[in-house]
């Protein structure tokens, strides 16, 4: 059992998270929920089998295992291809390619405003500085399991923008 699903089991009473808790939480999350423990709201998210905590409004997040801060730029760091493009935003999800907007889509793809997909020059750079703040383990990733997500995000990209291509 991953440690995700043993927090899950942990916290029985969960609270979907509303519209304004998902703005506040950064993009790479893939679930989420709310729950009180020891009286104080806080909410729970998923990062790839870790789990993270923030107690709102605070934009830290904590690494549930080790209770020790994730810093922001770990996070960011997280988001592929965020080195190819310019004012990202964490929590806004948008972004600038080649002087055009781009947006982080919850299928985790970047996306032009007119929903056609962004095509980089270069392999996602994904994890190349995860490395959390002093003391901490690196995040738990898989190497062969992140080159294979990367081949098929790849793949996924290429066959929507033929589809698109297509349907035009």
């Amino acid at each position: 059992m991953i440690f995700w699903e043993k927090v899950l089991l942990k916290y029985p009473m969960k609270i979907q998270p509303t519209d304004k808790d998902v703005k506040n939480l950064p993009i790479i999350f893939h679930k989420c929920f709310i729950a009180y423990d020891q009286g104080e709201k806080v909410i729970f998210a998923r990062l790839h089998n870790k789990c993270v905590w923030s107690i709102p409004p605070s934009k830290s997040w904590i690494d549930y295992q080790t209770n020790k801060e994730i810093p922001l730029e770990t996070l960011t760091d997280l988001v592929p291809y965020v080195h190819q493009v310019t004012n990202f935003g964490l929590y806004t999800r948008r972004a600038k390619f080649n002087n055009k907007d781009v947006i982080w889509t919850p299928i985790y793809q970047w996306k032009y405003h007119n929903n056609r997909t962004v095509h980089f020059n270069e392999t996602p750079t994904e994890g190349t500085n995860s490395e959390l703040s002093e003391g901490t383990n690196k995040l738990d990733l898989d190497k062969d399991t992140a080159q294979v997500k990367d081949l098929l995000r790849q793949a996924e990209t290429t066959v929507t923008s033929a589809i698109q291509k297509l349907s035009s």
